[in-house]
């Protein structure tokens, strides 16, 4: 259990399915992975099973069924690999002696139920940074070419709209993602390429329809964003061209 992932991984020990699933919806928004535990018990053996893949963050209630959160976390920490690794305590209990004791034990952070998401994000934001997102530009020109392909056989329009935000996307980019496909057709992929990039691949659908999808999808976007259109076969006849012409005339 020595070597880390690229990626970054959550486990929630909570005995409460709602706040389980609500945590894990709100994390897994921001692009963690994260995975659910019900009491100590069954949280040590995900640790154990893990193998050479350690968790970035342990986050735990205190009430937990037969052994508490403050058990889990002594024998958390008697394990050397865990040793460093960041516990969040989240729970009902706002007492002073709770919230010492957790410090006491290895405990870094201390959320109080109930909790807005923001406040959890940023906590765990503080504790293990923004997660490592992939690069999907390959499956996106993947799915370009298939839908070049069938334009090409239906002798129709096809249009690629990128969206790139100034900075980083910092709020739950499923949920964003989510917004946008109610707005555009069942049709339309919708994904997400990087920390900073949508694409919208949209079939049978010429410049000015782009437009109007565009026009659309801004409203569901916080922040300042750039948006650049390519149709094929007007502005490229490729995957990569499409690409390159909707990056080149972003504004």
């Amino acid at each position: 259990m020595e070597e880390r992932r690229d990626s970054k991984s959550i486990l929630i020990v909570d005995d409460t399915a709602l706040i389980r699933l609500m945590v894990k919806d709100i994390l897994g928004a921001e692009g963690y992975d994260v995975e659910i535990a019900t009491t100590a018990e069954e949280a040590m053996l995900k640790i154990k099973s893990s193998k050479k893949e350690l968790f970035d963050l342990v986050i735990v209630d205190i009430n937990l069924p037969n052994q508490n959160g403050f058990e889990f976390i002594q024998k958390l920490k008697s394990h050397s690999e865990y040793k460093n690794i960041p516990v969040m305590i989240l729970s009902g209990d706002a007492t002073a002696s709770s919230i010492t004791q957790a410090i006491e034990i290895g405990a870094v952070e201390y959320l109080i139920k109930p909790f807005k998401a923001v406040e959890l994000v940023k906590r765990v934001v503080k504790l293990i940074g923004y997660t490592t997102k992939k690069d999907r530009y390959p499956e996106l020109k993947e799915l370009l070419k298939n839908e070049i392909n069938r334009a090409k056989r239906s002798n129709v329009n096809l249009s690629l709209v990128l969206a790139q935000c100034e900075g980083k996307i910092k709020v739950g980019i499923s949920k964003i993602i989510d917004q946008i496909k109610h707005k555009v057709r069942d049709i339309d992929t919708v994904l997400e390429i990087d920390d900073s990039t949508l694409a919208l691949i949209l079939p049978i659908t010429g410049a000015n329809g782009a437009i109007v999808v565009m026009k659309k999808v801004k409203d569901e976007l916080p922040g300042k964003w750039h948006f650049g259109i390519a149709t094929y076969p007007d502005n490229g006849k490729n995957e990569q061209e499409l690409i390159n012409f909707a990056k080149e005339v972003a504004i």
